[in-house]
């Protein structure tokens, strides 16, 4: 917020104008902030829908030309290098979302730290390809030459991962966008032209989907800056930055590796006591229910960084508005999702994942819309240096679900993983509100039911766009 002068330094009506312009500043930053902040989500949301569309086709075309055992295999391959992925990239991602905005290092240190941690990934991942394929062969879910794509895979989403932190941070949403859609596009387009010339199997899908990230890897470090790079950090990491890149992040990815887990664990497990079939229908039906997250997602992504620049006071005032509205949108959203999959699933994926697929996302649904929130509340507590409780909420519903998962997906298969993963995301909603509340002192029903008078922000907000419009409209040149 901006300061009035000091008014000895100014006189008569010079002063009194002078006071009156900077008591209007505050107000009006304001409002470009909340004009701003919606103007981002709805980018950012478009934007992931045509990014989630992507992976939604991409699904889509893998359960058309590799069957139900084939979808299995290959998302057993894909949950792997997210779970290693996650576990190499020790948290930098986060690390340099939250010190772009605190402003404690230099952008080039940040960035030459977390190129240092890319190359570390890349020696260290080839070395256990290397060492597993003399011990046990070259088979990991996927065999034969394909096995080698691990190599290339893992550093190339540990780079995805810790350069795009770099447009998060900076709000640069618009780039960051455009790297996503553009390896989730490549990946859909070449899966695509493989199925259309019938070269498509697991391990050409694979290649498809790991040449997308390298190529959006080197986009999105043109985009970064990489004469930013200091080659000496490189070689030689500023330990003292990089401890507390690490330190604030791996609290933040213990979460989300335990959210990774919470979300793709059953499929291991559905392996083990059912099939790769079974992953596949599971596959399904956990793609559908989660294009519900689309929209909590951007709004999650944009408020990460904003509420981490604003005062407590803002944060605590923003929040509960933004979530009980984002979970809202988010129970219509699947409510319309369920009454249309029975159609959306034959017509898509085919016959074979229906009636299996189905019963699966309509259990998954009540979970899917907790997350939501849970989404939210988590991007709040982040910003006021709390990101362990997120962790904390994210391993108890982890270790709910495993447990569950355990009994349940022996005796209903498919069915009982689907029940037990939304009974964890409820658990992991509940937590979060419970440190949510002792975070903030607002009253938990505040983030969880719309008041009456929420559609006067929505009609603002409209007024702001059409006033906007208006503008744009009276300043365009008449023909």
């Amino acid at each position: 917020m901006l300061r009035c002068p000091n008014a000895r330094m100014l006189a008569g009506g010079a002063r009194d104008r002078a006071q009156m312009l900077h008591s209007r500043q505050p107000m009006q930053e304001a409002s470009d902030r909340r004009g701003s902040f919606v103007f981002n989500v709805n980018l950012v949301l478009l934007s992931q829908i045509g990014t989630y569309g992507a992976a939604f086709g991409l699904r889509v075309i893998l359960a058309r030309g590799l069957g139900d055992s084939g979808l299995g295999t290959y998302s057993l391959f894909f949950v792997g290098i997210l779970v290693a992925g996650g576990i190499a990239n020790l948290g930098l991602g986060l690390g340099n979302v939250y010190f772009l905005n605190k402003g404690a290092y230099d952008y080039r240190v940040l960035l030459s730290n977390s190129i240092a941690v890319i190359v570390g990934t890349a020696i260290a991942g080839w070395a256990f390809v290397l060492l597993w394929a003399a011990v046990y062969g070259t088979d990991l879910f996927i065999s034969g030459d394909a096995y080698w794509l691990w190599g290339v895979a893992l550093p190339a989403v540990v780079a995805y991962s810790t350069l795009t932190s770099f447009l998060h941070g900076r709000s640069r949403f618009l780039a960051l966008q455009t790297i996503a859609i553009t390896q989730g596009g490549l990946a859909l387009l070449g899966a695509g032209a493989l199925y259309a010339a019938g070269h498509l199997t697991v391990g050409t899908a694979v290649a498809a989907w790991t040449g997308s990230f390298v190529v959006a890897d080197l986009a999105c470090l043109a985009l970064v800056g990489a004469r930013q790079i200091d080659p000496v950090i490189v070689i030689s990491p500023r330990r003292d930055a990089l401890r507390e890149q690490v330190k604030y992040g791996v609290q933040g990815q213990l979460a989300n590796m335990a959210a990774l887990f919470n979300y793709r664990i059953d499929q291991f497990i559905v392996a083990a006591f059912v099939s790769t079939a079974g992953v596949g229908h599971y596959t399904v039906a956990v793609g559908l229910s989660e294009s519900v997250w689309w929209i909590s997602s951007a709004v999650a992504l944009v408020m990460l960084p904003r509420l981490t620049a604003m005062t407590e006071e803002a944060a605590q005032e923003v929040t509960p508005l933004v979530c009980r509205n984002t979970l809202a949108i988010s129970a219509a959203a699947g409510l319309v999702l369920v009454a249309v999959s029975p159609i959306a699933i034959q017509v898509l994926f085919g016959g074979e994942f229906y009636p299996d697929s189905f019963l699966p996302l309509v259990l998954l649904m009540p979970g899917i819309i907790a997350a939501s929130a849970t989404r939210v509340l988590g991007s709040y507590l982040f910003s006021q240096g709390k990101v362990i409780y997120n962790t904390y909420a994210t391993v108890i519903a982890l270790g709910l679900d495993i447990g569950l998962d355990m009994v349940a997906v022996p005796l209903f298969h498919v069915n009982g993983a689907a029940a037990m993963s939304s009974v964890a995301y409820v658990a992991a909603l509940i937590a979060t509100l419970f440190w949510y509340r002792k975070v903030s002192g607002s009253p938990i029903r505040d983030a969880l039911i719309p008041h009456l008078d929420d559609h006067e922000h929505y009609m603002r907000i409209l007024r702001r766009v059409m006033d906007r419009k208006g503008r744009i409209d009276k300043n365009r040149p008449k023909k």
